[in-house]
């Protein structure tokens, strides 16, 4: 495995100038600018307007926040867009899909602008550290909730999202390929041993900050339970039928099909023609063992274990 502190390369980008080059032996990487440490997707043209990505995304620092704003922070492929729409139904009190995709909510799209301009009331969702997020949220307390997934399912669902991904931003090299970068920082993101260590910091630094840490695995095997949690969390008066109600219009079959048919186009185009290219691919526990070989699951616990050491993180690798 290379070594994270390597000296760091870069390319140069006609519009952006100096980017740093991810690109491994083969040539295969991704499409990045650097911020505190991280290195983050390159925002199109139509989102950065005339701006540089460096600067829009500092911007959301200054963002002005409302007291019951709520905020769902997740590393990629985590269970956001599935939280994002049990959130909306259990604070609207309604039985009903958002027409909307989750990206017109996530903070690293909207910027400080955008932030400020979605209507209330307003679940927001990122996969920036607490770090990047706006000072307000601190400062009012704002409600947020952590999802988290074992790191083999959330591996092997990012190499499939980004593999489907238009370019600049698809992955273009293989699993094993795509596995190295996920553990190495050199991807969108950054590892994800990296951001799990450092909201576990930054939460330790804010004990004012109402926080609730769900867990993929935990709402796949008891969503209900899961969905009362969120409730309780929010304080909402919500009645153990409607949670009942929500955990089923949630599920994961369900989702897809409203992806497929219901949701609005996405701020910009990801999806590569001629493929399958969705949000919702299984949402299985444990299909990363029809992805790693035998080798590769060691070498991934070798370096995974090694990372998390004493972190007090502890995953479901396998369905009950």
């Amino acid at each position: 495995m290379a070594s994270d502190h390597r000296e760091e390369k870069s390319m140069l980008d006609p519009d952006l100038g100096e980017l740093p080059d991810l690109r491994n032996s083969k040539g295969h990487g991704f499409h990045c600018f650097k911020h505190d440490g991280v290195y983050l997707f390159v925002p199109p043209p139509s989102m950065l307007k005339g701006g540089h990505p460096l600067d829009r995304i500092k911007s959301i620092k200054e963002a002005e926040l409302k007291d019951d704003d709520v905020i769902i922070l997740a590393y990629p492929k985590c269970g956001t867009h599935w939280l994002w729409e049990v959130l909306e139904m259990l604070i609207s009190g309604t039985i009903q899909y958002q027409k909307d995709v989750k990206e017109t909510r996530m903070m690293e799209f909207l910027f400080k602008d955008g932030i400020e301009a979605v209507p209330h009331p307003r679940v927001f969702n990122t996969h920036l550290p607490l770090r990047m997020l706006p000072t307000q949220v601190v400062e009012k307390k704002v409600k947020c909730i952590q999802i988290m997934r074992n790191p083999k399912d959330a591996c092997v669902s990012f190499f499939n999202h980004c593999r489907d991904m238009e370019k600049p931003y698809g992955y273009e090299g293989d699993f094993a390929e795509f596995t190295e970068a996920f553990l190495s920082r050199k991807m969108p993101f950054g590892s994800y041993s990296n951001y799990l260590l450092a909201w576990k910091d930054e939460e330790a630094a804010s004990p004012e900050l109402p926080v609730l840490n769900l867990f993929y695995e935990d709402m796949k095997i008891d969503p209900v339970k899961a969905v009362k949690d969120i409730a309780k969390f929010l304080k909402l008066t919500s009645t153990d039928q409607f949670c009942e109600e929500v955990a089923a219009a949630c599920s994961f079959k369900k989702m897809k099909k409203v992806d497929q048919e219901m949701k609005g186009d996405l701020p910009l185009k990801i999806w590569k023609d001629g493929t399958e290219g969705t949000f919702y691919r299984k949402g299985e526990i444990g299909d990363w063992k029809n992805w790693f070989t035998v080798a590769e699951n060691e070498k991934f616990d070798q370096i995974w274990n090694e990372k998390m050491k004493d972190s007090g993180f502890k995953f479901t690798y396998t369905p009950m």
